[in-house]
């Protein structure tokens, strides 16, 4: 096993584990398959630390979990480095377990108050609701049941011309409740009304 700025070709060098979707690792494995090269004296603590490891990888629905360098303190493993991604939609299952995550909004804008509102709702359900706000003072304004037919909508009113006047993007779906579907239309018709019509007719432009 080697580390360090002049490792090379970590691609061409990695031993690798292949485990499937549901199934579980065990000490034999791993020690079999990424442990050759380590002594005998550590091989099998560190193979307790890669089993426990993999388990909180998939208990946290980590979505890439890497860690560099590891080394050994008396009998103890202690990882030095560590950079790690967490699955958005596993928030509803594994939010207590996360603690307090800051999740980014997407890179160069900031959440308005409403979608952070509405990030709060689907924080609390297991259901979906989700909410971009793209334009207030367009005149296209969506509330549609359903990932895939909320993106339909979106590329069909796009097609049509009235990209410009898209106001949102945004999906309700997986049976929300109807105190959690009021707050979420409520919002949306609170952007609605917020900024005046005062240009006639519904022309693309």
């Amino acid at each position: 096993h080697e580390g360090g700025v002049d490792v090379g070709d970590v691609d061409a060098k990695a031993s690798r584990l292949e485990v499937k979707v549901g199934e579980a690792v065990d000490a034999a494995r791993v020690g079999a398959a990424l442990l050759g090269a380590v002594g005998e004296a550590e091989r099998p603590r560190l193979t307790q630390f890669v089993c426990a490891l993999y388990r909180c990888y998939v208990e946290l629905s980590f979505a890439y979990l890497e860690i560099n360098p590891v080394v050994f303190v008396g009998d103890t493993v202690v990882p030095l480095d560590l950079a790690a991604k967490v699955d958005l939609t596993a928030q509803h299952d594994c939010g207590a377990k996360w603690g307090a995550l800051d999740m980014p909004a997407p890179f160069g804008r900031s959440r308005t108050p409403e979608e952070a509102y509405v990030e709060g709702l689907d924080e609390k359900t297991g259901a979906s609701l989700k909410l971009t706000v793209l334009n207030t003072a367009g005149r296209v304004w969506t509330m549609v049941a359903g990932g895939g037919a909320s993106v339909i909508y979106a590329d069909t009113i796009c097609d049509m011309g009235f990209s410009r006047e898209l106001c949102n993007y945004g999906e309700y779906s997986g049976a929300p409740t109807k105190q959690h579907t009021y707050e979420y239309a409520k919002t949306i018709l609170s952007l609605m009304c917020r900024e005046p019509v005062d240009q006639p007719g519904y022309e693309p432009r």
